[in-house]
């Protein structure tokens, strides 16, 4: 995952996601009594939103929405330290009122969303007082599609080919991104897709007619653009905002600590073998590190980012992008985890594990113990499930380290989203009822209607104490949590979670670590047509390669080859158009 330009923090803006104030928005909302929602603002560079966070509001520079903050609310416990950090609260604000005073948003009728199994799967409706409270709220049968990640670019393609589509539509990476750093470069032909079948948001939300969405107005700026949300003058997308820092090597803290030390940071790539192989136990199943399908084992991810390649492409001083592959510093990345492969340090199911989830149960269990993972809500998830192990498992990233002595540091930072959902094309009353919807879902920190979509029912799910002690019970998860309104739309992140002791001061740390050290994509936001048709055929063709490679199934010296397929395949054109889109820009 990565952002734009800017590779560190510049300045100290403090500026937050406060609720808004007063009747214009029509809702009772009383200064010094809800939490302030906080999210990166956009950096300068190529990809960054045109203004400053500061204001009160920023005029779009095309169709993007006016960004207007919301106002209000208590101190955090650990304040943003600047455009890219959160605000975080070890305590939950105490007295929690009622954001949304109108109208239920729904009209009685079924609202339907295909979307991505991130989470477990939760509860059924039939069974689920939380998940029906919210149909309640919202006046709305929402029904959900949730499919596993692993079977979901197949079935969106099938339900993209057909004209029975569902309401709400999620797009992991947005219109053109590639997530993960060396991803496949979004949906195929989604561009046509929204132009033909989805709905034209920009009526609604473009400019200042956000302003009717409250909450949907409180989220910033450079979401929309590096999601391309917008596209040949349209808005066509909602995206689902999240941290800035991308993946790095969590340690499984109790296991680590004991036999490598607490504080201990490999000093460089022979060193993290070193590590590895201090770590790897298979007579007792229990391994160094691991992978799942169709990650190529972390290199484009993690590894090339010890070895000093770029962040999916590197913008040169001549003005022209290299690609990460294209790079000495990646093949050193490739042949480096060919010889971790070779020398048994990964979990034997790292080529078996089908999706995210499936290798995480094994890295909660311990089965390995240095694993790359996401920041936010993916590190929430293990953490958590991590704690209801015998003898219970916290987990921590380690800081960046370079691969060689001498060298810099670098993090792969992420675009500050992680997918979008559109709208199949409607009637005005249509749109307008389920931008109301997306309204209500996006309810900031510190409501009851936060509350109620994250944690459940109170005596239920959770308790909240006078104090700000938020407790929850064995179904909050299953019932609140892993239901995916969080993937149709949230508020701007923060760093707070309920039921983890010292989360919010771990992940404030984390993130005065990693992003310091992060490392943009320049062409996040911008379209290139080709690697919208072709871009995730020929990735997937070289993560299949570096896979084979790196498992020992092709010879190393494969790699220049591959590159040049690559490159004649479409990789050229790719190159082309995003140039030609940042020559535009």
């Amino acid at each position: 995952m990565a952002n734009s330009e800017i590779t560190h923090m510049r300045g100290n803006l403090t500026t937050r996601r406060r609720f808004i104030r007063g009747a214009a928005a029509g809702l009772a909302l009383a200064p010094g009594v809800l939490a302030a929602c906080t999210a990166p603002t956009p950096p300068a560079g190529p990809t960054a939103a045109a203004g400053t966070p500061a204001a009160a509001s920023t005029k779009p520079a095309s169709v993007l929405p006016t960004y207007v903050p919301l106002q209000g609310g208590p101190k955090p416990d650990y304040p943003s330290a600047g455009q890219q950090y959160e605000d975080g609260w070890d305590n939950y604000p105490t007295n929690p009122i009622k954001a949304w005073t109108k109208a239920p948003p729904g009209s009685g009728g079924t609202v339907t969303a295909l979307t991505n199994g991130f989470n477990p799967p939760s509860t059924p409706f039939e069974s689920n007082p939380a998940w029906q409270e919210v149909n309640r709220q919202l006046n709305a049968n929402v029904q959900f599609n949730v499919v596993q990640p692993v079977d979901y670019p197949t079935k969106l393609a099938t339900v993209m080919a057909g004209d029975d589509l569902p309401d709400l539509m999620l797009f992991p990476g947005g219109l053109n991104v590639n997530i993960g750093g060396g991803g496949g470069g979004g949906t195929a032909n989604l561009p046509t897709f929204l132009q033909t079948k989805c709905a034209d948001l920009s009526p609604y939300l473009s400019g200042d007619a956000i302003k009717d969405y409250p909450f949907l107005a409180a989220i910033p700026t450079f979401a929309w653009k590096n999601s391309g949300c917008s596209f040949n003058g349209k808005l066509y997308m909602i995206p689902l905002e999240r941290y800035v820092a991308g993946q790095a090597f969590f340690k499984n803290v109790e296991i680590y600590d004991a036999e490598i030390g607490k504080d201990y940071v490999p000093k460089n790539a022979d060193d993290l073998k070193r590590v590895f192989q201090q770590l790897n136990r298979p007579q007792e199943d229990r391994y160094a590190t691991a992978s799942f399908q169709l990650q190529a084992f972390f290199v484009g991810n993690v590894y090339s980012a010890m070895f000093g390649a770029p962040n999916n492409w590197r913008l040169e001083s001549d003005g022209k992008l290299t690609k990460n592959f294209e790079t000495p510093e990646f093949k050193d990345a490739v042949a480096y985890v060919r010889d971790l492969y070779a020398a048994g340090l990964f979990h034997p199911n790292s080529l078996n594990y089908g999706d995210i989830n499936a290798a995480r149960l094994n890295f909660v269990a311990g089965k390995f113990v240095l694993y790359p993972e996401g920041f936010g809500q993916p590190w929430q998830d293990f953490w958590r499930r991590g704690l209801k192990n015998s003898p219970p498992y916290n987990f921590v990233p380690l800081p960046p380290f370079p691969a060689h002595d001498g060298g810099k540091p670098q993090h792969y930072l992420g675009p500050g989203f992680i997918a979008t959902n559109a709208f199949k094309q409607a009637s005005p009353d249509r749109i307008k009822e389920l931008l109301r919807i997306m309204d209500f879902l996006a309810a900031p920190f510190g409501t009851q209607e936060d509350l109620l979509l994250q944690y459940g029912l109170p005596d239920v799910h959770y308790r909240l104490d006078s104090a700000g002690k938020l407790t929850l019970t064995d179904k909050s998860n299953m019932d609140a949590n892993y239901v995916n309104w969080k993937y149709v739309v949230q508020h701007p992140q923060v760093m707070y979670v309920p039921d983890i002791p010292g989360y919010a001061k771990a992940e404030y740390d984390a993130e005065h670590v990693l992003v310091p050290a992060g490392v943009n994509d320049p062409v996040f936001g911008l379209y290139s047509p080709s690697n919208g048709n072709k871009g995730v055929t020929i990735q997937r063709t070289m993560v299949d390669g570096l896979t084979d490679i790196i498992a020992g199934r092709r010879p190393l010296a494969d790699y220049d080859q591959l590159v040049a397929d690559w490159r004649s395949t479409g990789g050229d054109q790719i190159r082309k158009e995003f140039m030609d889109a940042m020559a535009k820009t």
